[in-house]
């Protein structure tokens, strides 16, 4: 992995990068809570295949500095600038889980640069439809509850979590772990605890306020141009994924233009053992 910071108008973006140095370019959104870490399941399947993953904080997670009033949809502008800081013209994006939104705003604001999209367990809007938050992880709910009730409370829940994942980050997988079902639990058992809760310690690097900006976002409206949708996005989705439902991705297909969007069912995966998949998930989508 290579872990940089880019200066876009005066700010710091932290980006991790795997994959082939040279290869076209891809930019993998991470999830909330997490962070550009932890995304070293890309590296050989990308390098395999000629691509360059480069997976960005977020403003306010990790390494990134703040954006003041930003929005999922203004994301396409944000990618765009870091783009033309990096010498690229034309990507292909994946939204793996809460990233999914970001992704779509790419897809839906940034055309013609972006080639495609793809989506690992995306997450769907959790505005008026009915039944949008049932079949949520309960952690999630939890957080969104207390966003809504408290938030001091939850900046205080996660500032906790943050700390007793540093102490004893095999106690943290074992909290995760009660949420999941069996492929997930499977998937945990292969890693290390501590290089897999990586990811959330740095997305609390700055503090609760980025992550609890990322949640109060995706409850929120999105204002997305879902017609402005013109390349494919690849939906991928675990049938066994107890955090982020299958609905979500049959909701998002959906709101897509009528071809747009190809729902990809998989068996006997949850919301972690997709990354078993990114192989599948790299060849489906269409890149520079």
């Amino acid at each position: 992995m290579t872990d940089r910071r880019v200066t876009v108008h005066g700010r710091a973006v932290a980006l991790a990068e795997h994959g082939d140095p040279a290869g076209a370019p891809v930019f993998l959104f991470h999830g909330t809570p997490d962070s550009r870490l932890g995304k070293d399941f890309t590296d050989g399947p990308a390098r395999e295949r000629g691509l360059r993953i480069l997976c960005p904080d977020r403003g306010g997670i990790g390494g990134s500095d703040p954006v003041p009033g930003r929005t999922i949809a203004g994301y396409a502008a944000e990618i765009l600038a870091l783009a033309d800081a990096l010498g690229i013209d034309r990507f292909a994006t994946v939204g793996y889980s809460a990233g999914g939104p970001f992704a779509l705003a790419c897809a839906a604001g940034a055309d013609p640069r972006v080639t495609g999209t793809a989506l690992m367990a995306g997450a769907g809007p959790i505005d008026d439809r009915p039944g949008a938050r049932e079949g949520l992880a309960k952690s999630d709910l939890d957080m969104l509850d207390l966003l809504e009730k408290s938030p001091r409370r939850e900046a205080m829940s996660l500032r906790v979590q943050k700390w007793a994942t540093q102490l004893v980050p095999s106690a943290a997988i074992g909290q995760i772990s009660a949420e999941l079902t069996a492929p997930d639990k499977d998937f945990l058992a292969r890693r290390s605890a501590k290089e897999e809760m990586s990811f959330f310690v740095e997305s609390l690097r700055q503090g609760p306020a980025g992550v609890m900006d990322e949640y109060r976002l995706w409850a929120g409206p999105w204002h997305l141009d879902w017609a402005a949708v013109t390349t494919p996005v690849e939906i991928f989705q675990g049938e066994d994924d107890a955090m982020v439902p299958m609905h979500h991705a049959e909701d998002i297909a959906s709101r897509l233009p009528a071809g747009v969007g190809r729902l990809h069912r998989l068996p006997a995966t949850g919301h972690l053992s997709i990354q078993d998949h990114i192989g599948d998930v790299l060849d489906a989508l269409r890149t520079p």
